[in-house]
Formats: C-alpha cells, sequence, structure tokens
C-alpha cells in the first residue's frame, strides 16, 4: 500500500539551491498533494536511499534535475544510479542547461522531457496531469516526437503569482524582484530563457521582506539582472519613482525590526548606463551597502559591440565616477577570453582598468564561458596569454581584483570537451528539425 500518489523529487547542486527553494514554493502552494522531496547531489550526499524510500512509498514518481552546463557529468552519474533503481519514473530535466540544449538533454543525457524556460507553472501541470494520468507534455515543456524536437512555448508567468521561497520549511533565499532582461548579451542566458523583464510587485516584496525579518533574517538581499532597473519599462533606464518607493517602504520595514538592506550587489548587480545621480544619492541614504557591482564586461569598443552590451567604455568609467562620489565603492566585472578577443582589445581593457584605479574600483574577474542557448554559444574561449595573467594575479595580490577566473577557464574548456564528445548540440545546425508551439 503506497503511502503518497505522486511524488517529486528535485535533485540539485550548491549552485541551484536558489532555484529548487523557488519550484519547491510553487509545488507545494499550489499542488500540496504531490509529496516533494529536496535531494543534494553534489559534495559527496548519497541521494539512493532517499530514492529506495521514494520506491516503497509513492505510487507515481517524477524525478527532476535543475543544472547547469558544468554539472552534467555528475548528473550522468547520479541519473543512472536512480535509473537502475527507478526505471519506469518520469525524467525531467530543467535549468539553464536544459532550456539553452534541450535536444542534447533529451537525446544525449537520457531524459524524458525538458522543463523549457520557467519552471514553476510547468511543473504544476506536468504533477497535475501525471496525477490524473493524463500527457505530461504540457506547454511549458521540450521532447522528442521521432527525430523532431518540439517545443511548446507558455506565456510569462506573473512573479507575484508565487512565493520567492518555501518558507514553512524555513528555507530562504534573496528575494527575486526582477526577472527576464531586454539587453540580450550575447554570452548570457537570462534574455534567452526568461524574456523580457518582468516585476515582483512592491507590495509582494515588502510581505516577504517581512516573513524573513520576522524569522530572524535580518539582512535582505535581492536578485536582479539589474538592480538599478527595477520597475522600468526596459529594465534598464530608470523608474526613479518605483525603485525608490521599493527601497523607502522596505527601510521603513528594517527600521522597524532593526534590519539591513543590500541592494545592486551580491547576487545582483547593476549596469553602467542604468547609473544617475539623482537617484544615486537617494538609493545611498536608504540602502546599507557600501559596494555596488558594476557589469562593465570589457575594456573594448569593439568587444562590447560584439557581445551586444549597449553602452560603451566612458559609461563604465563615469557609473564608477558617480558611485563614489555619492558614497559607495564599486567592483566591476570583466569578462576575459573571448575567441576574438585580440591583443589590442587586451591593451584597452587594462587601460580602462587602469582608468578605474584612481576611483580604487576592485576587478571582478570572469572567463568567457560558451554557454548554450545564448548566441555566442558556439564561441571558443581564448586562454589568458601568460603576461596577462601575470598582470592580473599582481593586481589579486594588490587587493585590487579577484574572481573565480581559473576556475571559469577549466568550465570553458570542460564545456568545449562536451561539445566534442557531442553532449550538447549546436541548436542552429538542427534548426530545419525544430517544432515550436506557442501555448
Amino acid at each position: 500500500m503506497y503511502m503518497y500518489e505522486v511524488c517529486l523529487a528535485i535533485l540539485y547542486g550548491k549552485s541551484n539551491k536558489y532555484t529548487v527553494n523557488v519550484l519547491t514554493a510553487a509545488v507545494e502552494t499550489y499542488y500540496s498533494s504531490v509529496k516533494v522531496y529536496l535531494l543534494r547531489f553534489d559534495n559527496g550526499y548519497s541521494v539512493l536511499e532517499d530514492v529506495l524510500d521514494m520506491k516503497r512509498k509513492c505510487r507515481k514518481i517524477v524525478i527532476g534535475f535543475t543544472f547547469m552546463t558544468h554539472q552534467i557529468d555528475d548528473i550522468l552519474q547520479v541519473l543512472t544510479a536512480i535509473k537502475q533503481i527507478l526505471p519506469d519514473a518520469l525524467y525531467i530535466a530543467g535549468g539553464p542547461h536544459a532550456s539553452g540544449d534541450p535536444l542534447g538533454t533529451l537525446t544525449k543525457l537520457g531524459f524524458d522531457l525538458v522543463v523549457y524556460g520557467e519552471g514553476e507553472a510547468t511543473l504544476i501541470d506536468i504533477l497535475e496531469a501525471i496525477d490524473s494520468n493524463e500527457d505530461p507534455k504540457v506547454c511549458g515543456t521540450a521532447y522528442m516526437e521521432g527525430d523532431r524536437l518540439v517545443i511548446r512555448r507558455r506565456s510569462l508567468i506573473n512573479l507575484d503569482t508565487y512565493p520567492p521561497f518555501p518558507y514553512w520549511r524555513n528555507l530562504f533565499n534573496p528575494i527575486e524582484i526582477m526577472r527576464g532582461c531586454s539587453a540580450s548579451c550575447y554570452f548570457c542566458q537570462v534574455s534567452y530563457m526568461f524574456g523580457p523583464p518582468r516585476y515582483r510587485s512592491i507590495e509582494n516584496i515588502v510581505y516577504y521582506s517581512k516573513i524573513m525579518m520576522e524569522k530572524g533574517l535580518k539582512d535582505l538581499r535581492f536578485i536582479a539582472p539589474n538592480s538599478f532597473g527595477y520597475g522600468s519599462s526596459d529594465g534598464i533606464e530608470p523608474a526613479p519613482d518605483k525603485l525608490l518607493e521599493l527601497l523607502q517602504k522596505l527601510r521603513e520595514q528594517t527600521n522597524s525590526y532593526g534590519g539591513r538592506i543590500f541592494f545592486g550587489t551580491f547576487p545582483s548587480e547593476v549596469r553602467p548606463d542604468s547609473v544617475e545621480e539623482n537617484i544615486v544619492k537617494d538609493i545611498r541614504k536608504l540602502v546599507d551597502n557600501k559596494r555596488i557591482i558594476i557589469g562593465g564586461q570589457s575594456g573594448s569598443k569593439k568587444i562590447l559591440h560584439k557581445i551586444h552590451r549597449g553602452h560603451d567604455v566612458d559609461t563604465i568609467v563615469n557609473a564608477v565616477d558617480i558611485l563614489t562620489r555619492n558614497g559607495f565603492e564599486v567592483d566591476v566585472d570583466l569578462i576575459l577570453g573571448l575567441e576574438f578577443e585580440d591583443d589590442n582589445d587586451i591593451i584597452e581593457t587594462i587601460n580602462l582598468i587602469n582608468r578605474l584605479k584612481k576611483y580604487k574600483a576592485r576587478i571582478h574577474l570572469h572567463t568567457f564561458i560558451p554557454l548554450p542557448g545564448t548566441p555566442l554559444s558556439s564561441v571558443r574561449f581564448r586562454s589568458i596569454d601568460n603576461n596577462m595573467k601575470r598582470y592580473l594575479f599582481k593586481l589579486v595580490g594588490e587587493g585590487r581584483a579577484y574572481g573565480n577566473w581559473i576556475d571559469q577557464e577549466k568550465i570553458a574548456q570542460y564545456i568545449i570537451s562536451l561539445k566534442e564528445r557531442e553532449i550538447i548540440y549546436d541548436i542552429d545546425k538542427y534548426a530545419g528539425r525544430i517544432k515550436i508551439i506557442d501555448c
């Protein structure tokens, strides 16, 4: 006799925990009859005991993985082990890699179904279909029909519809206040996964912030592709009234609870073309963080154009100038190692770093990673030469730079190896065999 009609296991690694919280919150809010298992698969965690427990207790089982491209080998190992125990379960994949390469996820990794794009509504619909003995190929999924890839695209969700975390489980994360981006930078998956920007309402943000503080979590942090774009029509040009109203209401609330507001810093950043002096003065009075992260990405005019940033180098410097004059310390993201980056581009980026020295800005170093589903997915990374590496290590030693750029170079090499092993598909070469249905 089974205890549960339908069970869902969500498997995740350390870097996916925010996504898992969001999905769990959605399912348990709108489909509470499903038993949800949260299973960590990395860092030596074993999920097999929990899988055996599901086999004993659950009549119908859905195994869901949310993952990034660099986790694929771990995913394959865990997936193979679980399939030996639960051969009849439905295996679904979501997250950045599955949406970026649905074809490879289905045909090479061995999943039955891909959650394409946003997961909240789609996952609920899949579970309802399974519970009702109906076809789980609902809106928001990708699957194979013979040798053709079918993508059923669903309309974008309203963030207010779903909680940002399952607080009833005492699981919390920074509140997602903005999803999607209109900038469409060619190296970034956000625009291509989530479409144009949408916003959680001020009332909704304040409501969940209160829940966090009542639970003793006094530091409020937020997730947004561009924090200063909150509430604006394009997510780039600021909407001062909405942005400052949000921060003012949060300030009033944190004053009551002894809390702090961290805005425009990790895990978010700010576009340089969103930095305007008239609002920075007010923002500085309303937030507690002294440090802001600016997405500069390159000091080369050519590179900024090729990656579709939509701003120039002077805009980066101007943003840093405005922020530092108004009491902020600034970190500037820079990406190195693009295949089409030449020595002149490197020189221009070094020139930018030198221009930023007088502002005491720190450089947050990144290595280019060719992410599936982006326009630069087929571009290879260019190894940083030894002279440049020595310069960067000197910056790190002086406290003027930091970042995981060395590890990211290894990830870029790993992704290239996945392509060479044909585990990742070039979706453009498969375009004639894709059927897209808007529903």
